[in-house]
């Protein structure tokens, strides 16, 4: 129940910090000049290996509190429980899930909405189907591409998932794959 919790987390910051790229300002609200093209080719690289809470964790606090009076008072809220768990899990948690994060940004955007889309339908579905379905997925995202399609066309898999179910896992599957 965590992961997906705190991978929505994690997805959630993502235009927080976009919106502050997109207008040239940094989260303290002061215009950041844009690099040449080519600049600074190493330290792109770099900043574009951080999640957006390693970023935001090395706001300062006044930063942070700048960043966060831009947002409506309900996503401010949200953005805070969700960044308040994010720091309870454990390290080895928070690394699986930088680590999947860096797997999503490096998805082409139409991925990236499909993934947003199926991860809405994940968290829509009743409480007790969400383990059943996170459990499938884990376990075909970890299949050779041969084993992950007979077990799709299986019996026991169209019997045991509703279709809308059997189509989220197996995009799902097919946008993520295998485990990096």
């Amino acid at each position: 129940m965590r992961r997906p919790i705190a991978i929505l987390c994690l997805l959630a910051l993502v235009p927080v910090t976009t919106v502050f790229a997109q207008h040239g300002m940094g989260p303290d609200g002061r215009n950041v000049p844009r690099a040449e093209p080519g600049a600074g080719k190493r330290q792109k690289e770099k900043r574009g290996k951080d999640t957006p809470i390693e970023r935001w964790n090395r706001m300062t606090p006044e930063e942070r509190r700048r960043a966060l009076e831009k947002l409506p008072p309900e996503r401010r809220r949200d953005i805070e429980q969700k960044l308040q768990r994010f720091r309870n899990l454990p390290s080895q948690e928070r690394q699986q899930l930088r680590d999947r994060y860096q797997a999503f940004s490096r998805l082409p955007p139409e991925e990236q909405n499909r993934a947003r889309v199926l991860f809405r339908q994940f968290n829509s579905l009743p409480p007790d189907r969400r383990p059943v379905v996170r459990q499938e997925f884990e376990s075909l995202r970890s299949m050779p591409e041969s084993e992950r399609r007979t077990r799709l066309n299986s019996s026991e898999f169209r019997t045991r998932f509703t279709s809308s179910e059997q189509l989220m896992v197996q995009d799902l599957a097919q946008i993520f794959g295998s485990t990096p």
